[in-house]
């Protein structure tokens, strides 16, 4: 897929808005299908996998950023209760990862 030029913010956010659902839905499977992978046991591995979950979290957090970006939406308050499930299982990923870490210190 080849992303449209776009010479105004406005044009910008109604490229992102047909594209954006699309690759959050993308990344979010590409993180459950990684993440399902044995974990491995040596400390290179472990350290590498965890850092990929990491990452893989941090695109899908950025591209949820955007769309919420281009909905208008400024504030919390005004986040539907789709966009905060997805983010409420994004930050218990992150604490999850978070967690497993401290175990390997």
């Amino acid at each position: 897929m080849h992303f449209k030029k776009a010479k105004t913010l406005k044009s910008l956010k109604k490229n992102l808005q047909k594209t954006l659902p699309e690759k959050v839905s993308q990344v979010l499977e590409s993180y459950e299908t990684f993440s399902e992978r044995p974990i491995p046991e040596d400390a290179k591995g472990f350290s590498a996998h965890h850092s990929a979950c990491k990452s893989a979290v941090t695109h899908a957090e950025t591209l949820l950023k955007l769309a919420k970006w281009t909905e208008g939406e400024t504030s919390e308050s005004t986040t539907s209760s789709g966009t905060e499930d997805i983010l409420k299982l994004l930050a218990e990923a992150r604490a999850e990862l978070d967690g497993a870490e401290d175990e390997t210190d």
